[in-house]
């Protein structure tokens, strides 16, 4: 019964106890009453000196990959708990920390929540709201325990060994064999301090460990910068879910991206979705972190066509540099833009996704062969084919097995 019941009830009977005089009407009110005033004020206390806790194994996490986090509950008083509900209202996809347990006094409750990441993005983790009520079921009380707090799901990335999309090799250089006699971004090694070795480049914890000066040595910087241009415009997009040219196309991005700076080349991205999101060239385990995090987020849009993203931001790409483009646009009008690129001396690529075999439909007229006529190196990747093999080879193993 509902509260408001209850106390109808109880009008009802002191309204016919008065009435009639009759002592079993009394004694029925007097212990309705009771039993409504106590239930109230077991409900008030249930929820009193309540922690609750929760510790994720890590803040981050790729898609494929479990989120596990381990949640407590202590009850700091001596007062009973009868029952105690929590709701997370956690949005990550799959993953569910709810839980209902009944606690004594100074008693603690310990779970796990266990969940494999399947969606990228930035999603919430609680807020964590405590129920509980008195054992009539009269009352219900709710708190907030905990206020909500992020975490970030980085897109999947496949291990490369190689990039088989430049038929002779990235061009430009990784890590140099030659030092740099001025500072760089690339320190590499260490060596014993000699007179005229500037104070600036002494590695003062090396020094200590071996009780001596010792000095930093610096690669060159490589000679060449790569870029990355994801097309995210919605309407070039097909499929739905992790079956998506949307879904794909971030997933290569953030592949090649972790690839390409692993192998020391300076790296850009430029995102053309929702709306233009860029990142600045840079190199290191950091850049790698800020890649990640930017290809987490962003999502398809209404954004400028490829043509234009492409004319917008060719200022971006300079003599040398290399321009890898992901799309699944079968469209022409970009083309020109791309070929006026490779004039300027930029070294471009396509990694063309195939948008009909994401809906399942018949396929679309080959406009990349119009590119690759004009000497633009061109990759064709369908739905569920694998992701690796293809970056690495140029071409579906299993496909050529299959025929």
């Amino acid at each position: 019964m509902r509260p408001w019941q209850v106390f109808l009830l109880i009008l009802v009977l002191a309204f016919f106890a008065i009435s009639s005089a009759w002592k079993v009407l009394y004694v029925l009110t007097y212990v309705l009453l009771v039993l409504f005033i106590l239930s109230w004020i077991w409900t008030r206390f249930s929820l009193r000196s309540m922690v609750f806790r929760r510790t994720a194994v890590a803040g981050r996490v790729q898609v494929g990959e479990y989120f596990d986090e381990r949640l407590m509950l202590d009850n700091l008083s001596s007062f009973p708990k009868l029952w105690v509900q929590i709701a997370d209202g956690s949005t990550l996809p799959g993953h569910w920390a709810g839980y209902v347990a009944s606690m004594g006094g100074r008693k603690r409750a310990t779970w796990r929540a266990r969940s494999v990441c399947q969606q990228r993005g930035r999603f919430q983790l609680g807020p964590v709201m405590a129920m509980s009520g008195d054992p009539f079921g009269l009352f219900r009380r709710r708190v907030v325990l905990a206020p909500s707090q992020e975490v970030l799901v980085l897109p999947r990335v496949y291990p490369l060994s190689n990039f088989a999309l430049f038929t002779g090799g990235l061009p430009g250089r990784g890590k140099s064999s030659r030092r740099a006699l001025q500072t760089t971004t690339t320190p590499t090694t260490i060596r014993e301090y000699v007179s005229g070795d500037a104070l600036s480049r002494i590695h003062w914890r090396s020094s200590a460990h071996y009780n001596k000066l010792m000095v930093k040595e610096f690669d060159l910087d490589p000679a060449v910068d790569a870029w990355i241009f994801l097309d995210l415009h919605a309407s070039v997009q097909a499929g739905e879910g992790n079956e998506s040219t949307e879904e794909y196309g971030v997933t290569i991005a953030a592949t090649l991206a972790t690839y390409l700076l692993q192998q020391d080349f300076s790296l850009g991205m430029i995102v053309n979705g929702e709306r233009r999101e860029m990142l600045s060239l840079d190199r290191g385990d950091r850049q790698i972190e800020r890649a990640l995090e930017l290809l987490a987020v962003v999502t398809v849009g209404n954004g400028p066509e490829l043509k234009e993203a492409l004319a917008m931001d060719a200022f971006h790409f300079g003599r040398n540099a290399v321009a890898i483009v992901i799309t699944p646009s079968h469209s022409r009008d970009w083309h020109e833009s791309l070929r006026h690129l490779k004039l300027r001396g930029v070294q471009t690529a396509v990694i063309g996704l195939d948008a009909a075999s994401f809906e399942a439909l018949p396929p679309d007229e080959d406009t990349l062969a119009l590119l690759e006529g004009s000497g633009i190196p061109v990759m064709r990747i369908k739905c569920g084919e694998p992701i690796t093999q293809i970056l690495e080879t140029g071409t579906d193993v299993r496909a050529l097995q299959q025929r």
